[in-house]
């Protein structure tokens, strides 16, 4: 299916494509011989998270440096979403390298544009096609997922029933915020990738993604990092921020992916059941 996909791409615009990875998901594809230049992400009819980016990145065009969407495709029940292409380094390739003087400055630069112009568009009880928050419904399900330990479970509400739910405080968030799905020149110009899990929530939610994806991935180093971050986030826009907020936020992603893997190996549900026990014990304190 994805090799007639690509045939048909190749004839329509004139190009040949190369499979893109540095930061993008799903089949993405740099469409070599456009000009501009410009990249390909397909998906299934049926995956919602592509529709949910398409949507994201329409309402942020002009506000926020991602890719600006020239187009989409409907062929052979898969969804293709034509866009400009950013070039740039992914960010995580620099925390990879163990180059902790850039990635120093790159937590402030994200700090900022996270602030400034990321959740600078607040929900107005109109969602555009965007996901919202579920936490709510994830409470009413009481979190029963056949993998997930019962006492897990019950450290996972009372943590959880503690989220503000106020939709006043609602602001479009990228979901999966991080340096790795940033892309970034040698001026630190940034472009933000990868918009599929968008949705209306409490900004939090994206702080404490980062937060935790850097303590998770790089222990040694996240102190420094995340302080950086969020000094630079409340330096452009002073929002409360404790450190029960910041574990909640992570239990709830946590349990977003949690339900996305309920399908998925055995190896995988465990690690991501591992990594919730982790957060439960994860300590915020140090960021507050």
């Amino acid at each position: 299916m994805i090799e007639q996909i690509m045939k048909e791409l190749e004839a329509r615009y004139a190009c040949s494509l190369v499979r893109l990875a540095g930061g993008y998901t799903n089949f993405t594809f740099l469409m070599e011989g456009t000009s501009p230049v410009l990249v390909a992400k397909v998906a299934n009819l049926s995956n919602h998270d592509i529709l949910n980016e398409i949507n994201s990145l329409m309402l942020i065009e002009g506000l926020c440096p991602a890719p600006v969407i020239l187009d989409v495709v409907v062929m052979n029940d898969m969804r293709i979403m034509v866009m400009d292409y950013k070039d740039g380094v992914n960010g995580q390739s620099i925390l990879d390298a163990r180059d902790w003087e850039q990635a120093e400055i790159l937590y402030k630069c994200i700090g900022q544009l996270l602030a400034l112009q990321i959740h600078s568009t607040s929900f107005a009880e109109n969602p555009r096609g965007i996901r919202k928050s579920n936490i709510a419904t994830l409470l009413e399900s009481d979190l029963l997922l056949d993998f997930v330990d019962d006492e897990l479970i019950k450290q996972s509400i009372e943590i959880l029933s503690t989220v503000d739910v106020n939709k006043q405080n609602w602001v479009l968030t990228h979901g999966d915020f991080g340096l790795h799905n940033i892309l970034s020149d040698a001026d630190y110009n940034m472009n933000v990738i990868d918009w599929e899990w968008s949705e209306w929530g409490n900004p939090i939610n994206d702080i404490a993604w980062v937060c935790w994806f850097t303590k998770l991935h790089y222990p040694e180093h996240a102190h420094f990092l995340n302080t950086h971050f969020i000094k630079s986030y409340l330096l452009n826009n002073p929002i409360s921020i404790t450190p029960q907020q910041l574990k909640a936020s992570s239990i709830y992603k946590v349990w977003n992916i949690l339900y996305r893997v309920n399908h998925a190996t055995k190896e995988v549900q465990n690690e991501w059941v591992r990594r919730l026990e982790w957060t439960l014990h994860l300590d915020f304190s140090d960021l507050c």
